[in-house]
């Protein structure tokens, strides 16, 4: 980790802490706060709210343009300020199932604002740096949650209320006061992210098992939150998996090449996911816990290398790291309101017995199609490749020191001065922002002269134009 994350690890992993304390106090049923709570339809609290997730996600990657500017990059920080402590008064008021709808769509705006705004910051990491900042977040978070808990109710509402505007708070001075150039151009749209390019294979294929283990982890998760099985599911299970993800993603990349050791990590899901079904099945209620324990790890370990691909993937092909984040939280939301859209009426149609053996069947058949058909060997190899390009991408540019060959460079190529100017910006991984107020210039000016440096250079991105720089160099060694 370079010595400008580590002086800034502990504000980073608090501040994506706060998401966690708020969300395993808010929007994990059943809350320690408000219950098991009904909206609309007599549908559980998680419907609405998951549902009304995807429309505001959606509604956002649509309007990825808008948030990719000077102005957009606020409104996540906002919807924290005002939303966080709107969600959790609504809820604490809610007495009718019309209440619990209203304060589920309020408490979605907060969820997605604050997860999507910290994903978006520990994106411009290093590589190996995301992986290990999210997992130290997750079981930072679910540490804290625990001592809230413990502390009784007055202080889990002050924490209810109080985490988004903190995170929301320390998120805006970071966009306020960059402390690294690489966060200078949060959420800002790189030159190939105007082109929308379509994601990779691998990433698809990551998505969509992101999805099917989603569903696995709330069909689950509907089963489990009511009757005689509460223990196994919720804040409580959900913030051990947490401490514990923390302690075995650490140990991956510590222990091991990082690649190697995050890659082991998918292989294991299938089988983490498995054994707690099984155990769901052998086990008497009092020792459900266990079970529920297993199927909450896997789900949350292959979310966090999810979004830990998604990432670098992203910064390998000079992506928009704000809609990456998108897909990929909508991915795994979609797959949480289908679990949760076919579990709750199964679990109250049917006896527990018959609910629990249909449920786990069902967990079973898609648990296999996701690591047999989906999200196989061949997709985790494509994804360690986009992962070996990345890291020699990073070695490339903090190699690059020979910046007194650009203007040769750029005469061969036929470049203007202002491109010339661009370029070197380019190549030194500056954002967008950051090149256009150097220049004086508007981001867009900025992304067309970007534009035009690759169609000289006869190159599709940042990593083959520093691969042609470095090239130019070893051929002129004395220029």
């Amino acid at each position: 980790m370079s010595d400008e994350s580590r002086s800034l690890f502990f504000m980073r992993t608090f501040g994506f802490a706060l998401f966690w304390i708020w969300l395993f106090l808010v929007a994990v049923s059943p809350s320690p706060l408000f219950g098991a709570l009904k909206g609309l339809g007599s549908l559980p609290f998680e419907v609405w709210e998951v549902g009304a997730r995807l429309l505001l996600l959606s509604l956002s990657l649509a309007a990825t343009r808008l948030l990719t500017t000077s102005r957009g990059r606020w409104v996540y920080p906002v919807c924290c300020l005002v939303g966080g402590p709107v969600a959790a008064l609504a809820l604490s008021s809610a007495t009718t199932p019309e209440a619990v709808t209203l304060a589920a769509f309020i408490t979605a705006v907060v969820d997605v604002a604050m997860l999507i705004m910290w994903l978006c910051y520990f994106g411009y990491a290093k590589i190996g740096d995301i992986a290990f900042m999210l997992a130290c977040s997750y079981a930072l978070g679910s540490i804290l949650y625990l001592a809230v808990v413990a502390a009784g109710e007055a202080a889990m509402l002050v924490a209810a209320i109080a985490s988004p505007i903190l995170s929301g708070a320390l998120f805006a001075y970071f966009v306020k006061n960059p402390p690294s150039l690489a966060s200078e151009g949060l959420f800002q749209a790189s030159p190939a992210a105007d082109r929308r390019p379509k994601l990779p294979a691998a990433l698809r294929r990551l998505a969509i098992g992101l999805t099917l283990y989603a569903f696995v982890f709330a069909l689950f998760s509907s089963r489990t939150a009511v009757s005689e099985y509460t223990f196994s599911s919720g804040p409580l299970v959900q913030a051990l998996a947490s401490i514990v993800l923390a302690v075995v993603v650490i140990a991956a990349i510590r222990l091991s090449d990082v690649s190697i050791g995050l890659y082991a990590l998918y292989r294991s899901v299938p089988l983490v996911f498995g054994g707690g079904a099984a155990l769901f099945l052998v086990l008497p209620a009092g020792l459900s816990l266990c079970a529920g324990f297993f199927v909450m790890f896997g789900y949350l370990l292959f979310e966090a290398l999810s979004f830990n691909d998604f990432c670098n993937a992203t910064k390998t092909n000079d992506g928009s790291l704000l809609r990456s984040m998108l897909i990929v939280r909508i991915a795994g939301s979609l797959g949480i309101f289908l679990g949760w859209v076919l579990g709750a009426p199964l679990s109250a149609a049917l006896d527990p017995d018959q609910s629990s053996r249909l449920i786990i069947a069902l967990c079973f058949v898609v648990i296999i199609v996701a690591a047999s058909l989906v999200f196989t060997d061949k997709a985790m190899g494509k994804l360690g490749t986009i992962d070996g390009m990345r890291a020699r991408q990073e070695a490339a540019e903090a190699r690059l020191d020979k910046t007194w060959l650009i203007p040769l460079f750029a005469t061969e190529h036929d470049l203007s001065k202002r491109e010339a100017e661009v370029l070197e910006y380019l190549l030194q991984g500056r954002t967008m922002q950051y090149t256009a107020e150097k220049l004086f210039i508007a981001e867009s000016t900025a992304r067309s002269h970007v534009h035009k440096i690759y169609q000289k250079t006869e190159t599709r991105g940042r990593m083959e134009l520093i691969d042609r720089f470095e090239q130019f160099c070893s051929e002129h060694p004395k220029a």
